[in-house]
Order: structure tokens, then sequence, then C-alpha cells
């Protein structure tokens, strides 16, 4: 390097890092140790940083150069109490000087690893209240994903660090009850004005006293509760009259095992619930109980219904039909697809996505007609044959997708027909254009999404 660049005054250095994008800004500050120097000026702006609490060092060195613009912060706890404990004493108090921080999460180790039965990670709760309540002008999500509010054990550790002090003065932690899983009653009165809209916990979290905690804060819109990635799973009764008019509640049902389905109907699925979305992910099978609750109880107000299981792997053929055992006095629907009454009844419906199991394409035509208020609709295995599947002898046995399973590409007279009965239509050009294994679904969806989020990937794929 020339002597001219090699002492270019570190001010100077500072601006033109600023124009360059973040991979060049790290190459051009491990060209010499003057240069190296400007990280101690440079602010790099990254909007999403994701930082894994057992890389401490890592952790230093990168929220030192993107603290001051990060928006969105995800904390992955992939190691011991220790570690975690470092990680909210030296690397979360820096974040107190960002401008803007929009979303927190805490992703905790059940939420990274196949054992579910491991403990949630306790998270220091002064540390995380004022940094929610420095940012509560700008932050509009928070989540706490195998994680939980630690208690107080001494509030004078808010003294230890300068920013956790100066912000945290208005607030108080010596009244914090063991109902205070998310959020410390006693401080909810000042989050009165915040710009927080959405909340993401596990159920086992939820309490009446937790829901009291969130009325308070009427500008919460938006809840998000996570059943069944912890074992043993806890449902906690809620009485659902506390909470706000405006609350909107998503209920997201993952890897539950059929013979606790009953169980998550009666705790979970109870009378004031405000459900607004329900997603049902990897359960290995379809409960037409849920079905049949949310169409009694949450017809006026579920907007949103999702469910998705991945192909089955089993080499027995008859094994594919799911089949619903009844009690003579159970209430029952009649012997129809429980998702075109789905459809029917649920008059709010904005989204169906239905993966790994079979629709016939004539009950597809019914749930399109009966709905057309369908923003999006998506399902990836469509059949032309009703005799295809000779075991299902009823119409509401639904049948599983099997890995080794193949799909027709559907009569181009039907795909017209059933664009009739939705606001989006195929132009010949678009069509031809399309690749054969994407155009059954494609043509289903008002709005088109080919492939949902990375995690979900190996489960959606069209057949």
């Amino acid at each position: 390097m020339s002597a001219e660049w090699g002492s270019l005054p570190l001010l100077s250095l500072r601006c033109v890092l600023d124009h360059l994008s973040t991979e060049d800004a790290l190459a051009a500050l491990s060209t010499c140790r003057h240069w190296r120097s400007a990280i101690l000026l440079y602010e790099g702006k990254k909007e999403l940083l994701k930082l894994n609490v057992k890389t401490l060092e890592r952790n230093l060195f990168v929220t030192r150069l993107f603290k001051k613009y990060t928006r969105k912060l995800h904390i992955i706890i992939d190691s011991d109490n220790k570690d975690l404990e470092n990680f909210m004493n030296f690397v979360l108090p820096q974040f107190f000087d960002t401008q803007n921080l929009q979303e927190l999460v805490f992703i905790g180790p059940v939420y990274l690893q196949q054992k579910n039965i491991i403990s949630a990670s306790k998270i220091n709760r002064i540390i995380t209240e004022s940094l929610m309540f420095k940012n509560s002008h700008c932050l509009q999500r928070f989540s706490l994903l195998g994680s939980i509010m630690a208690p107080v054990k001494n509030e004078n550790d808010r003294y230890t660090h300068k920013y956790v002090e100066y912000y945290s003065r208005p607030l108080t932690f010596s009244t914090v009850s063991p109902f205070d899983t998310v959020f410390s009653r006693c401080n909810a009165g000042l989050m009165a004005f915040s710009s927080l809209r959405q909340l993401i916990f596990d159920f086992d979290l939820m309490s009446t006293p937790t829901l009291q905690t969130l009325s308070q804060m009427g500008h919460i819109t938006d809840l998000t509760l996570n059943i069944g990635q912890k074992r043993p799973v806890n449902l906690p009764l809620v009485d659902w009259n506390y909470a706000n008019r405006s609350l909107r509640v998503t209920l997201i049902v993952i890897t539950v095992p059929h013979c606790m389905m009953n169980m998550v109907i009666e705790e979970v699925f109870i009378e004031g619930l405000p459900l607004f979305s329900l997603k049902v992910l990897f359960c290995e099978t379809l409960h037409v109980g849920i079905l049949q609750r949310v169409v009694l109880m949450y017809k006026e107000t579920i907007r949103e219904f999702v469910w998705i299981d991945s192909p089955g792997n089993t080499v027995d053929v008859c094994g594919r039909i799911i089949k619903h055992h009844r009690e003579p006095t159970e209430f029952t629907m009649s012997n129809v697809n429980p998702i075109i009454l789905l459809c029917w009844q649920c008059t709010q419906l904005k989204r169906l996505v239905i993966h790994g199991y079979w629709v016939w394409q004539y009950d597809l035509l019914g749930i399109v007609r009966l709905r057309r208020s369908l923003q999006d609709l998506e399902i990836s295995a469509i059949y032309d044959r009703q005799s295809r599947f000779t075991t299902a002898t009823r119409s509401d046995h639904m049948v599983r997708v099997l890995a080794t399973d193949s799909q027709k590409i559907l009569d181009p007279e039907y795909i017209q027909q059933v664009n009739s009965y939705t606001e989006f239509e195929w132009t010949p050009a678009l069509w031809e254009r399309l690749h054969p294994a994407l155009r059954p679904r494609a043509t289903l969806a008002h709005r088109i999404d080919y492939v949902l989020r990375e995690s979900l990937r190996p489960a959606v794929r069209t057949f």
C-alpha cells in the first residue's frame, strides 16, 4: 500500500467505508493496521443481525460494527447458562446504542435441537426490559421462543452497566411476581405509548395474569402462541375475557402427537379465544376434531387456516387413509370433506393452505365456490378420479400423500372452470411458460407463492 493511502486520516477513511457494501468494508478493514483502526469509527448498516451466544468474541466484534443501525436482532441460545450470562452482561448492553431497533427475538435450545425435553433458557429481565423500554418508540415485535424471563434476584444488578442504569431508572423490579412470564406488570403502564404490536412466545408462558398484563398494553394487536415444541406439553387455562377487543391470536401447533390432540382441543380451543389464525405443522394426521371446534366456535373470527404435513414413508397403502373415530354422542359433521365445511362456515376466511394430503378436484371446486373471499389458496396434491383411492369409502376421510406418489396434470378445461370462480386468471402464454410440475398449485392461487419459508421446504414439494 502506498504511503498516501496508508496515512489517510481516520475520519476520511470512515466516510469512504460508509459508501461500501458490508463485505467490501470488512475486506478493506483487513488491509493494514491503520485501516483496521477505522473500526473504532466505522458503523456498518446491517438490518438483520443474528448472534450465537457461544461465540462471545465474534459477537463483541460484530456488535461493535453494526450495533447502531441494527433493526432486527435475533439471539440464538446455543450454549450453556454461563455463555448466556456472559452474552447478557457484555454484548446485549451495547445495543442500547441502537437508534431504531424494531425486532428482538430470543431462540432457545429446544427450537435448535432434536431433544424437546430441554429446559427453557432464562433471559436477564432487567437488561431485556430496559432495552425494550429504551426502544419503545420503534420496537414492533418481541419473541421468546424456548426461553423465559428470569426472576430478579437483586435489583442492584442494573447498576453494573451505565446504559442499563440510565434507561431503567423509571422501571421497577422489586414487585415482579412468578406470573410475570413475559413482562413485569408493574412496568406495563410505562409501555402505554409503545409501538410494540406483535408478541410471540410458547403457550406454556400464557396465563390469565399474563393476559391481564397484556391488556394494559392496548397497542399489542397480534399474539402468536406456539404449542407442542416442548415436552411435556403444558396447557395452562386462560380466561380470554380479559383480552383486548383488538387482540388477534395465532395458534401454531407443532409436532403434537395424535393421542394429545383431544387434550389440546379441550384446554386450548375454549370460549372467548379471539382466534385469528391456526397453523398445524407436522402432526402426521389431519384431526377432524380441530376443524369441528374451529367451525363451532371461531367461524366469525378466523382468517387463516394452515395444515402442513410432510409426505408419509409408509409402504402400507391402506395406511394413507386418515379415519376419524367418533363417539356416538359426539357432535358430528355430515359425511362431507371437512375442509369444504370449514370454507362454508368460516365466512371471513382469507387464506387456506393444505400440504401433505390429497384433495379431489371437485372438492377443490367446491372450496372456491363456497369461499370466494379467499385471497391465498395453496394445495399441492390434487387428483382427478374419485375412485383413485378406493379404500376411502367415506368422503370425509382425508388421504395422506406418500413420498412415492405422483400427480398427473389436471385437465385444462377443469382449470378454466376453477379460474372462473377466482379473481386470478391465466393467459395462454403464461400457462405455456409455467413448469408442468407447478401448474396444479399455481392455477389455484389468487396470489402465487411457489415456495413457503425455508424451514418448510422439505414438506411442501409439489407432487
